[in-house]
C-alpha cells in the first residue's frame, strides 16, 4: 500500500459544511487539523453580507495564529467556503500569513452552486502553489454524503504522491561503483 504523506488540513467554516469536509479528510489521511479562526473578540462573527463583501473585494482579514506550521508538512490541504464566487477572506488572510514552504498544496471548497474554479485559482495565486488535487462539493453533495467524492480526491492525492516518489527515485543519480565493482568490471571487459 502506498504511504500517505504527512499532511495538515486547514479550513475556515461559517456554517459547518467546510468543517465537516475538513474533518473527514483529516480522519481519512490521519492528518493534523487547524481551523482558521478570525482574530478579535471571541464569539463575534461578521454578518453574512460583510463576509460576502470582503470576499468579493479580495480582502484578507486577520486570523488567529496557526497552531501548526504548514511549512513543516509534506502536504497542506486548504479548505474554504465559496462566498460571492470568491475565496473566503479568512482563508485569504491565513494563506498570506502562513507560507507553505516546500509543502505541496491541495484545495477543497464547499459552495452553493458555482465559483469553485475561481476560488481554486485565487488560492493558487495567494499561496503561490499549484494544487496537487482539488475537491469542490456543493451544499447538496455535502448533505447527501460526500464519501465517494472524498475517496476519489484522496486516491488522486495518494496516487500523485506515489508517482512523485517513484519519479524522484528514478531520477536520483546512481552511486559510484566501489573498488570491488570496478575490479569486476575490468575483468569482465578483459582489461584486468
Amino acid at each position: 500500500m502506498t504511504p500517505t504523506p504527512r499532511a495538515l488540513v486547514v479550513y475556515h467554516s461559517r456554517t459547518g459544511r467546510t468543517r465537516r469536509i475538513g474533518k473527514m479528510l483529516a480522519a481519512r489521511l490521519k492528518a493534523d487539523v487547524d481551523e482558521i479562526v478570525l482574530a478579535g473578540p471571541a464569539g463575534r462573527s461578521p454578518s453574512e453580507a460583510r463576509c460576502a463583501f470582503e470576499a468579493a473585494m479580495g480582502r484578507a482579514v486577520s486570523v488567529k495564529a496557526a497552531r501548526c506550521d504548514p511549512a513543516q508538512y509534506e502536504l497542506v490541504l486548504i479548505g474554504s467556503p465559496v462566498w460571492c464566487w470568491s475565496l473566503a477572506a479568512p482563508v485569504r488572510g491565513w494563506l498570506k500569513a502562513h507560507p507553505l514552504g516546500s509543502a505541496q498544496a491541495a484545495f477543497f471548497c464547499t459552495l452553493g452552486g458555482s465559483g469553485a474554479e475561481r476560488v481554486f485559482a485565487q488560492m493558487q495565486d495567494v499561496c503561490g502553489k499549484r494544487a496537487r488535487a482539488t475537491l469542490a462539493l456543493t451544499q447538496a453533495q455535502v448533505e447527501a454524503g460526500p464519501r465517494a467524492a472524498i475517496d476519489a480526491f484522496i486516491a488522486r492525492l495518494v496516487g500523485q504522491h506515489a508517482r512523485a516518489e517513484a519519479a524522484a527515485e528514478a531520477s536520483a543519480p546512481l552511486p559510484e561503483p566501489g573498488p570491488l565493482a570496478q575490479a569486476h568490471s575490468r575483468d569482465a571487459h578483459g582489461t584486468g
